[in-house]
């Protein structure tokens, strides 16, 4: 028996490799697309004149570093805890992300100045080239978002938004370029370069709160503590739950530490077999590690006001 245990981990360890290196290469994949692309982007709106291409160009660069990232992290996440680092490498992620987030902020506000300067100031914008690159940009960023979208890591979803927003700014960079070739009006690529840059500002500002509540060890978004205590309370023999700790490792996996008081009956075996279930029972809440300190009904609890 203990065997074929052995083998059916083995067989689940192997899959989960398998899968992780086919996440890899889907990353690698969209993050070389992306980055070839966001120089030719660069290039290009400096050709072109065009600040609204520049300003996608600046975005595209920040997902080409959001998913240079996530390939590191991929990797890094994969490395088991040390001496030194006992959770692992898990809040790289949050670091990558202020990294990325403030690296955007700062072109943002750079794109955001150049457009007030250029609105007195009209430089008309080369529409053509425009178009050709708002259609080169689409086509780059769709494939990408369809590489990455059968991939079920959260290194991927996040990746498949940052694609779809960047095909939706090309729609935009594609229908201001028309509008400019007809109506020859080019102030409207100052306004598609500040609406675009207000649209990454605030998505920055957006990643860097959620980034700061995790290193502030804020309780995890849509969790909430009273609804985890009460739901504990109602597995047979929990008398009590108290000094609940709730906490994100990177955003995604969650520790709990907690006292449950139990019945004075309760054996050291059937204390076991509830710590079993209770850490069972945590898991459907992304909660990847408990600690759980029992007390017995007829115990005072050790530190009362932790």
């Amino acid at each position: 028996m203990g065997q074929g245990h052995h083998h059916h981990h083995g067989h689940h360890h192997h899959h989960h490799e398998h899968g992780h290196e086919q996440t890899l290469s889907r990353l690698r994949i969209v993050f070389f697309l992306n980055l070839a692309f966001a120089i030719i982007e660069l290039v290009g709106g400096l050709w072109a004149n065009s600040l609204a291409v520049t300003s996608d160009a600046l975005h595209d660069f920040g997902d080409a570093l959001a998913l240079g990232l996530a390939v590191f992290l991929e990797k890094s996440s994969q490395q088991t805890a040390n001496s030194k680092y006992t959770y692992g490498y898990r809040r790289l992620s949050v670091v990558s992300a202020v990294v990325s987030g403030l690296i955007l902020m700062m072109g943002s506000f750079w794109i955001l100045k150049e457009s007030v300067e250029r609105w007195s100031e009209p430089q008309v914008p080369h529409s053509t080239a425009m178009i050709f690159l708002a259609l080169l940009g689409l086509s780059v960023n769709g494939y990408a978002a369809w590489k990455v979208s059968g991939g079920s890591s959260l290194n991927e979803k996040m990746i498949r938004w940052h694609l779809i927003e960047d095909v939706l700014g090309w729609l935009i960079v594609l229908v201001g370029a028309i509008f400019i070739k007809i109506f020859e009006w080019p102030q409207v690529d100052s306004i598609l370069a500040v609406g675009l840059s207000i649209w990454v500002i605030y998505n920055v500002i957006r990643n860097l709160r959620q980034s700061l509540a995790v290193f502030l060890q804020a309780i995890p978004d849509g969790m909430n503590v009273g609804e985890i205590k009460k739901s504990l309370m109602q597995l047979p023999g929990v008398e009590d739950v108290h000094h609940m700790h709730l906490w994100s490792l990177d955003g995604v996996e969650h520790i709990l530490t907690s006292h449950v008081r139990v019945r004075a009956d309760f054996n050291i075996k059937t204390t076991e077999e509830l710590k079993k279930k209770i850490k069972t029972h945590l898991k459907q809440f992304g909660i990847v590690e408990a600690t759980i300190e029992f007390e017995w009904s007829t115990d005072d609890c050790v530190d009362p006001h932790h």
